[in-house]
């Protein structure tokens, strides 16, 4: 990746073409499939040389991990789960507008995480990449957050590596099922924050009224 932390306009401006290739690359694989998109492909649709492509990713596996990682907002995880620690911890209500900002974002990216997947499940080399380089990291981002929620008894203990995979199956989940066209999952979408926080932190007993 080209970046450069002194100058924040040239960042800004390698941040802006890498967004570009990445809208490419994922237009053409959505297209013509990973395997049989080239790089010129993705260079011609993104309307730059091919060498260009080059200076912000090494070959096509990397761009299929880059969708991924935009997908993922990886650069963004630790800061945004982050913000739950300020002030008062009302882990609830950060969980209900942080489920409501992914699930936008997974929706805008539909299209990406449809292109690639496929690729991701059948390949041996870019499953276990996805699972090193996307999918690990942010749990390791993510485990410290949620062990400080227990410590400061925001959530009951539990395994928070477990906890964590929990609460990923099922973002997951949806957005496969989405892929698939379940009309009851995508039209209710917009209602989904409100019964996923609540599933998460209710389950399914029904408790009784306290007297």
């Amino acid at each position: 990746m080209v970046t450069d932390k002194r100058d924040p306009i040239h960042a800004q401006l390698v941040d802006a073409r890498r967004n570009q290739i990445l809208d490419a690359a994922t237009e053409v694989f959505a297209e013509k499939g990973f395997h049989h998109a080239t790089i010129k492909d993705i260079a011609r649709h993104a309307g730059i040389a091919d060498g260009t492509i080059y200076i912000y990713f090494k070959n096509k596996p990397d761009l299929l991990l880059g969708i991924l990682n935009r997908v993922n907002e990886s650069e963004r995880r630790g800061s945004d789960l982050a913000k739950s620690l300020e002030g008062e911890i009302d882990v609830r209500q950060f969980m209900k507008v942080y489920v409501r900002h992914r699930l936008s974002v997974m929706d805008d990216n539909l299209r990406g995480f449809q292109a690639v997947l496929p690729d991701i499940l059948a390949n041996t080399e870019l499953r276990e990449r996805f699972l090193r380089e996307v999918i690990e990291p942010s749990f390791q981002v993510a485990e410290p957050i949620f062990e400080q929620w227990v410590a400061a008894g925001a959530v009951r203990p539990m395994n928070a590596a477990l906890a964590l995979r929990l609460v990923s199956s099922t973002f997951f989940g949806m957005l496969v099922l989405r892929m698939m066209g379940d009309a009851t999952l995508e039209n209710a979408w917009a209602d989904l924050p409100e019964v996923v926080t609540n599933f998460l932190f209710d389950g399914l007993e029904k408790k009784e009224p306290s007297r």
